[in-house]
């Protein structure tokens, strides 16, 4: 298998808890290597794997993703052509994403993202009949696992969307249903929705632009001529609340119809209607109908009624015992199944200019700068894999603590470390000095301090990341042991990376500071 590798001279086969130390000729070797992880996809199983994470350290560091998976859904897809079995691994590999916690799943991602990046540039083949013939066929092999793996995370996005935020309401779930069951019946809770609210909304606008009501003979026909001053201040707070509102769900709209319908139809005309146009009349003539209110007790049964429209397609789900969840998953999967025909039937020859749309293709990277084993968050041992945060706190030192989001805080443009001495043959090199710049300019420096035996110093080479990019794993005792960052060179595809791969939740104020990076 060695000669079969595309760079065999440079392989160095060492899981991250092997004790022995590299030789001289591994360590030259290791220089020669950037901290981009990598993978490598063999025909036949070696040791019980398949895919091979190759890091700065190692050609085989210990992971716990399933990454065999992705190999055998290529292989069938494309190598052998037996369309049954790629697509049973299709289904495994989204359902296992489905069910993985979001540390595992974040990190399955991550390395695969960069085995990805540059339209598959970070992924060899093992030359052989059973992977890659020649190596002529590598780039087809690289695109073509670019667009088989596209299916999967154009579904997580969705998946992200619609569970995870909890931004479904009756329109998008029957939507799935429909698109999965063909269910007419389902066809008219969303029709219910819609006229429901359309009715409601509709009602107001008769009831403010008349100036009447059967029952009330006691309000004035104009009521811009005689208003009441005491209902000003709600009728600005109410509008201004519904303003909100109503910019949110114009937002969450536009994004569904970006990542979840696939063409214009009758669903997705009620869901436009329902939350981008009702909520901007109903913050318009909510404002004056309360304007217009004698009665304070009434003034705030308007309100309240005012806010509950807008809600009613969010509720019904609920309400009529839809199981999103069930939908949801259904409906990916089926079609998923569409996708990957699609995908089949692709030249995966393409022009340049058609590689564009692929998003998979952007640069961005998983990088270990100390060895260890690729996995989620275990708690039981300390082991965390998330966003960290790094702080100056005056007179107190430096702060680097764990955020659930990517923050300001969050964000480097530099990464530079040098390793301790003493041990140069180690195959867990530690480090002694780190130099972090901050996306505001910010230095904060991370140094061992002296060892009084003599023993441990710190190395005069020094390494550096430099882009966009953020620590997912970091942990300390004299040095630093275990860093793993993730991030591009690249300062526009870290959002889409982000995005796509359906990675951490960047604040607003975050992507506010990459924005001015442009």
């Amino acid at each position: 298998m060695y000669n079969s590798l595309p760079d065999s001279v440079n392989c160095i086969f060492l899981h991250p808890n092997e004790s022995r130390s590299y030789t001289s000729e591994e360590l030259r070797a290791l220089g020669d290597r950037d901290f981009q992880t990598r993978l490598l996809i063999t025909g036949t199983q070696c040791a019980g794997d398949t895919v091979f994470l190759r890091t700065h350290h190692t050609d085989n560091a210990g992971h716990r993703s399933h990454f065999n998976y992705v190999r055998d859904y290529l292989k069938a897809a494309h190598i052998t052509k037996n369309t049954t079995c790629a697509k049973s691994n299709l289904t495994t590999l989204l359902t296992m994403c489905f069910e993985l916690s979001s540390s595992d799943y974040y990190t399955f991602a991550t390395s695969l993202a960069s085995g990805l990046s540059n339209y598959g540039g970070n992924t060899d083949f093992e030359i052989s009949k059973l992977m890659a013939p020649s190596t002529e066929d590598v780039p087809n092999l690289r695109m073509k696992l670019c667009l088989l793996m596209d299916v999967i995370f154009n579904k997580m996005a969705i998946k992200k969307f619609l569970l995870d935020e909890r931004r479904n309401n009756i329109f998008r779930l029957i939507y799935c249903e429909t698109k999965h069951t063909q269910k007419i019946n389902s066809f008219y809770a969303a029709v219910f929705s819609f006229t429901l609210q359309l009715c409601l909304t509709l009602y107001i606008g008769l009831r403010v632009n008349k100036g009447t009501d059967l029952y009330d003979s006691d309000i004035p026909a104009q009521f811009w001529d005689k208003y009441n001053p005491a209902m000003f201040a709600l009728a600005i707070f109410t509008f201004a609340y519904s303003i909100m509102v109503a910019l949110s769900t114009i937002s969450e709209t536009l994004l569904a119809c970006k990542i979840l319908f696939k063409e214009v139809g009758t669903l997705i005309l009620m869901d436009l209607i329902v939350n981008v146009i009702l909520p901007l009349l109903l913050a318009y003539y909510g404002f004056l109908l309360i304007l217009s209110e004698v009665s304070f007790i009434d003034a705030v049964l308007n309100t309240t009624a005012l806010l509950f429209i807008p809600e009613i397609d969010d509720q019904l789900p609920q309400i009529l015992g839809y199981s999103d969840d069930d939908i949801v998953k259904n409906f990916l999967i089926n079609e998923s199944m569409k996708d990957f025909d699609k995908v089949t039937a692709i030249d995966i020859k393409l022009e340049e200019k058609e590689r564009t749309d692929i998003v998979c293709g952007l640069e961005f990277g998983d990088f270990y700068i100390t060895n260890m084993i690729e996995q989620g968050t275990i708690p039981q041992k300390g082991y965390g894999l998330q966003p960290y945060q790094v702080t100056q706190v005056d007179n107190k030192g430096v702060q680097i603590d764990p955020s659930t989001t990517v923050t300001t805080d969050c964000l480097l443009r530099k990464i530079e470390w040098r390793y301790t001495t003493g041990f140069p043959k180690s195959t867990t090199p530690r480090i002694g000095g780190l130099t972090l710049t901050k996306i505001d300019g910010q230095e904060i420096k991370i140094v061992r301090i002296r060892d009084i035996t003599g023993k441990v110093g710190i190395s005069h080479v020094t390494q550096s990341l430099e882009g966009l990019f953020i620590m997912t794993t970091f942990q300390m005792s004299e040095d630093v042991f275990r860093l793993r960052v993730c991030g591009s060179h690249n300062v526009k595809n870290f959002l889409k990376a982000f995005d796509y791969y359906s990675l951490w939740d960047v604040t607003t104020e975050a992507r506010r500071e990459i924005h001015k990076l442009y």
